[in-house]
């Protein structure tokens, strides 16, 4: 039988990246247009909400801000990646590899575009955004979370005054934030002529789609 030929994981895994950081965006515009103004992937920017509402509801002002989204969405992003982080570390996932992680964001994205109400289904989208961020560790997509930026725009300004190597991952890190500002343009657009639900299924193919091309990585890797 002949070898196969090998895979290209760096730029299977580039294409990961983009893609996966594409899907967070769509799912963070449309859950910031249709879910009370809430991130479900950018924590960072949940973590000011919070902060902001708590302090109105402290000093009396009024923000017409709420702590339940926040908290639903923070909430449901650290039992997604804690949960994700557990099950690859310690082998539960070893019959089935990484990209399982992905048959679970599938799952979950699924689930919150079946959710009645909307603290589920912030708390849902950011599970299934969890277990994304600890899909791209597990991968090692260095300088690259697919959910949070901020790291990313932090290792492209470093990056941009490197050497060669890094000028090239200064170019997976600038695609990335385009991808993101794409998708969630594109999220919002079809939330808002379409619904919440749609971009949650869209983004859950997408994810399988994803999941299936790790599954054939791995078998084509096995001696």
């Amino acid at each position: 039988m002949a070898d196969r030929a090998p895979i290209d994981r760096a730029g299977a895994h580039a294409w990961t990246a983009l893609v996966l950081t594409a899907l967070a965006g769509a799912v963070d515009g449309a859950g910031f247009l249709s879910l009370g103004q809430q991130f479900v992937a950018n924590q960072t920017g949940n973590a000011v909400l919070l902060a902001v509402s708590l302090s109105g509801e402290l000093t009396g002002r009024s923000d017409y801000l709420s702590a339940v989204g926040p908290l639903c969405s923070l909430g449901g992003f650290s039992a997604g990646a804690v949960l994700a982080s557990l099950a690859t570390r310690r082998h539960v996932l070893t019959s089935f590899g990484v990209p399982a992680l992905l048959v679970a964001e599938v799952v979950f994205l699924a689930l919150a575009g079946l959710a009645g109400r909307f603290e589920v289904a912030i708390a849902l989208a950011a599970f299934a955004m969890g277990v994304q961020s600890i899909h791209a560790a597990r991968i090692g997509l260095a300088g690259v979370t697919t959910t949070v930026l901020t790291g990313t725009l932090i290792a492209l300004s470093v990056n941009l005054s490197g050497n060669r190597e890094d000028l090239r991952s200064a170019r997976l890190q600038a695609g990335v934030w385009a991808v993101y500002l794409l998708g969630a343009g594109l999220g919002s657009v079809l939330a808002h002529e379409v619904s919440f639900s749609a971009v949650c299924w869209s983004a859950a193919a997408v994810a399988a789609l994803m999941a299936l091309a790790g599954f054939i990585e791995d078998r084509f890797q096995k001696p």
